[in-house]
């Protein structure tokens, strides 16, 4: 009896290493929606307005804890001719990788900054399964300017947003 658990577990072990993905947890379901609000506070500074939108550790919160867990950075052009795409990326958000932008939506001001964002993109998770997942973002954000600082390394005068706000949400393919 003993004999036939052992060869059984290796069978299924030597199974396993001919296709690794049909042997790897899968944490996620298909359907499966993920809501993930940022922790910006009063607001989280994003640096100079520029374009593509460049926001980098922008901080959130996954499920009902409000101590973070983890970041993102989100790269994307809202105008020209490669407006719509670019990047999300993820650092310790649930299982998350890094998604391709495949659009957006800017509302802007009569200055033309963008003071909300609608961003879609979709990408693989980054826990072995070979899950993917599409998403979709709301940022919202204001601007200031800054006369600049002086002195080594103060940064020159220009105009610098911050983000207010926004969700994500995830679902799992």
């Amino acid at each position: 009896m003993r004999g036939q658990q052992i060869a059984s577990v290796a069978l299924a072990l030597g199974f396993c290493a001919l296709s690794p993905a049909l042997c790897q947890a899968q944490d996620e379901t298909s359907g499966q929606v993920l809501t993930i609000q940022t922790n910006v506070g009063t607001g989280y500074n994003c640096g100079r307005a520029s374009s593509p939108l460049y926001c980098y550790g922008i901080p959130v919160n996954v499920g009902t804890t409000s101590s973070g867990n983890g970041t993102f950075w989100l790269d994307t052009y809202v105008t020209g001719y490669n407006a719509g795409t670019g990047f999300v990326a993820f650092n310790g958000v649930a299982d998350l990788g890094q998604g391709h932008v495949t659009s957006n939506i800017p509302t802007t001001n009569s200055s033309g900054q963008v003071t909300k964002l609608v961003v879609n993109f979709h990408g693989a998770t980054n826990d072995g399964d070979s899950g993917t997942y599409t998403g979709t973002m709301t940022l919202t954000f204001s601007y200031y300017y800054s006369a600049g600082g002086g002195g080594r390394g103060g940064g020159g005068a220009g105009w610098r947003f911050i983000c207010t706000g926004g969700n994500l949400q995830i679902t799992y393919q």
